[in-house]
């Protein structure tokens, strides 16, 4: 994707040129992103119009999620252009509910699409005509991807790999004249290397730790990971076998942000496709069943499972090295964590950090988070806080503006609905957020226009007592609970910790967090 700028237009109409290719596209017609854009430079000369900036992406039609695509809609949605231009509606999408969101996102910041080789007026007519040839581009979509699997599918049962390339897998090289894998001997040395040192009883962090002592690159040239090695011994290409078809990757909407992500599936085995002879083998059936009875013995998979709770992980980092710790039972009841670099990685990068105890660390936290949290002084002082920002009109506008941007979030949720761009889960999930919000924001105006009554700081002091009797013999669970909504970080090594956290608002309309420092001593 490219940016490029042209100030040869004075005029005052502000346009944006949008160009995409993609492989079908190409091939078809020739439309190229230079053709493309030049046609819609000249479009927008012969109209006067001023092109601000001309972008470019090399993407699939089939998702809004280009990096061109997102900074043509950033700049509609910044008011900062009036007119986007494409060359033909299949190059801004090929999906008639994404053509849809965009001719809504640009009639709301009161632009306009415009197309160089198809006229639609901006009528109830016009916008038919509009989705029916975006529907027609679909279809069209459906029926090439269609054509290219039933392609693969034939490829791969003539014998010859069916992605092109056939690059990933450490210990091949790939023919493109053949259409077949080929044995890079000196790799292939590494891998029977691998899988027999694991059948003999070596520990895969062991294999990554000499492989990497020993300076054998990994695939790429980097350094060697257990997780890589992992795989490797899973993969049953090794033996020969080419299996295509075997899984498939599915588009699913995330709920939490709303966008597209892949996940990818196992089909049923009746839908597999061996490709014979594509892949020489390095590894004999017997050594790969070797291996796979090991990995997956059970005895194997139980040692491998966590025998106890670590609270505290993923909230700690070595004062050493600045590297995650993680939690580690020594003689299956001793609780410690320990630094990753201390035990993990080449071993000519080792960290020096040593062993800290579990107990006396999370025993720490919980006094440092109890001793905040139930501090009756800084109730007060929050409390003085919201007493001065209750006549503040400053706030009471910044407060109804919020409602009024929550509104019109609710509006755009429900146009997004009806174009079918989300699902029933998703809006029910995100309107009752909405609404949560919009009473959270109603309340707070509410109780700015009023007075606040006087606390009961008897009443307050023992509920700070209850807070701290609990947060001191809360569990493992309840302690995880706390890290994360603190958001505590804690450097540690053996000798001292530096805790760090958030303290969540007292009262809505108070400042949004105050950070909390702290130092303490680890026995």
């Amino acid at each position: 994707m490219t940016y490029q700028g042209y100030a040869a237009f004075p005029a005052s109409v502000r346009a944006v040129t949008y160009c995409r290719v993609s492989t079908d596209a190409q091939e078809k017609d020739g439309t190229s992103l230079d053709t493309q854009e030049q046609a819609c430079i000249e479009y927008a000369r012969a109209n006067g119009w001023q092109v601000v900036e001309c972008i470019r992406d090399t993407a699939s039609g089939y998702t809004l999620e280009r990096p061109g695509m997102e900074r043509m809609r950033r700049l509609l949605r910044e008011g900062q252009v009036n007119i986007v231009i494409a060359y033909a509606v299949d190059r801004l999408s090929r999906n008639q509910n994404h053509i849809g969101v965009l001719f809504d996102e640009a009639h709301t910041a009161d632009a306009r699409l415009e197309f160089v080789t198809e006229k639609f007026e901006d009528t109830a007519v016009g916008r038919f005509i509009l989705a029916a040839r975006a529907f027609i581009a679909e279809v069209e979509r459906e029926k090439i991807a269609e054509r290219t699997m039933r392609g693969k599918a034939a490829r791969a049962r003539s014998g010859r790999i069916p992605q092109g390339t056939g690059k990933g897998i450490y210990g091949y090289r790939y023919n493109r004249e053949t259409g077949t894998r080929e044995i890079v001997p000196e790799q292939a040395k590494v891998v029977r290397h691998i899988f027999t040192s694991f059948a003999q009883g070596t520990a895969i962090v062991a294999l990554a730790n000499q492989l990497n002592a020993e300076g054998v690159p990994a695939f790429g040239g980097g350094q060697w990971h257990s997780a890589t090695i992992f795989h490797m011994l899973r993969n049953a290409t090794y033996t020969g076998r080419t299996t295509y078809r075997r899984t498939v990757a599915n588009h699913m909407r995330d709920p939490r942000t709303g966008k597209k992500r892949r996940k990818i599936e196992t089909r049923d085995a009746s839908e597999w496709i061996d490709v014979a002879d594509a892949t020489p083998a390095i590894i004999d059936e017997a050594t790969f069943a070797a291996v796979q009875a090991i990995l997956d013995d059970p005895e194997r998979i139980r040692l491998g499972r966590r025998i106890n709770e670590y609270a505290l992980s993923g909230h700690l980092r070595c004062l050493r090295c600045g590297s995650s710790i993680v939690g580690q039972t020594l003689l299956k009841k001793f609780r410690y964590y320990r630094c990753r670099r201390a035990f993990a990685g080449p071993r000519d990068d080792r960290c020096d950090a040593t062993y800290v105890r579990a107990d006396d660390l999370e025993r720490l936290v919980r006094q440092e988070v109890a001793r905040v949290l139930a501090d009756p002084r800084l109730i007060a002082e929050e409390y003085q806080v919201a007493r001065g920002q209750a006549g503040d009109a400053t706030v009471m506008v910044e407060l109804q503006a919020q409602m009024e941007n929550l509104d019109a979030q609710r509006r755009r949720l429900a146009r997004l609905y009806q174009l079918g761009e989300i699902d029933d889960d998703y809006l029910e999930k995100e309107s009752r957020t909405l609404r949560a919000k919009r009473k959270d924001v109603e309340d707070r105006l509410n109780r700015m226009q009023s007075t606040h009554p006087a606390p009961n700081w008897e009443h307050m002091a023992q509920a700070c007592e209850r807070v701290r009797a609990w947060v001191e013999t809360v569990d493992a669970d309840g302690l995880a609970l706390i890290a994360d909504a603190l958001q505590i970080r804690i450097s540690v090594e053996t000798g001292q910790a530096q805790l760090a956290g958030v303290i969540p608002e007292r009262f809505d309309y108070a400042p949004p967090c105050n950070d909390a420092h702290v130092r303490a001593v680890v026995t």
